[in-house]
């Protein structure tokens, strides 16, 4: 599991360097060709824009392929999980993916560029700081006092997520947002981003806080 979270966290970074360096190569020597807005039916390929558009491919993969590992390792701990009733193991250091959520933070220059909004979507991945909290909750076991503060925990985690999300569409829905209807949509992806990282980090902080919480109470005792 080290080794797997090692080289997700390793892969990360070097796509990340990779992503920044052809981006300063394509603005330095090739007239940031890529970088600038351009229109796909008149572009023309060139072998210098080969660096850009490999690194911003190979981070695509790389961010869908840490979704799809992630979700199948979870499927694989769910069924540790029930067989023997202890917490999954997970390294807290797979809270630092939830650095790649501020990369999300480049769709106001993307869509500035060529109305590109789609990076909005890392946002997500702040929540993966929640990794931190589980990792320290690795191999508890689930007793009935556990699973109750879990329950209440993810209980209001989601009230929480619940009450943003309809007090950023009743917000949202009064009209365009700053006059215009694209400003709108960017404010919903961004939300619903943000809603999914805040609902994903807050289920393992409650439920890290609620344990320890009740641990010391009964260690005063």
């Amino acid at each position: 599991m080290k080794r797997k979270v090692r080289a997700l966290i390793g892969c990360g970074a070097f796509c990340l360097l990779f992503l920044l360096a052809a981006a300063c190569y394509d603005f330095v020597w090739n007239g940031a060709r890529i970088l600038q807005p351009f229109d796909f039916q008149t572009y023309i390929f060139r072998i210098r824009d080969l660096p850009l558009i490999l690194a911003v491919s190979l981070f695509c993969i790389y961010a869908v392929t840490s979704v799809i590992v992630l979700l199948y390792t979870g499927c694989q701990k769910q069924q540790q999980i029930e067989r023997t009733n202890m917490t999954r193991m997970v390294d807290p250091r797979l809270g630092y993916l939830g650095f790649l959520g501020f990369f999300g933070l480049t769709g106001f220059w993307t869509y500035a560029q060529n109305g590109t909004i789609f990076p909005f979507v890392f946002f997500v991945f702040f929540g993966f700081f929640g990794f931190v909290y589980e990792g320290r909750l690795s191999g508890t076991f689930m007793d009935e006092r556990f699973r109750e503060n879990e329950t209440r925990a993810h209980r209001k985690a989601s009230n929480i997520t619940l009450t943003v999300i309809f007090i950023a569409f009743l917000f949202l829905s009064q009209g365009k947002l700053l006059g215009s209807l694209e400003y709108t949509l960017i404010a919903v992806l961004i939300m619903l981003a943000a809603a999914f990282a805040l609902r994903i980090f807050l289920g393992s902080y409650l439920l890290y806080r609620y344990d320890h919480a009740e641990e010391a109470e009964a260690g005063e005792e």
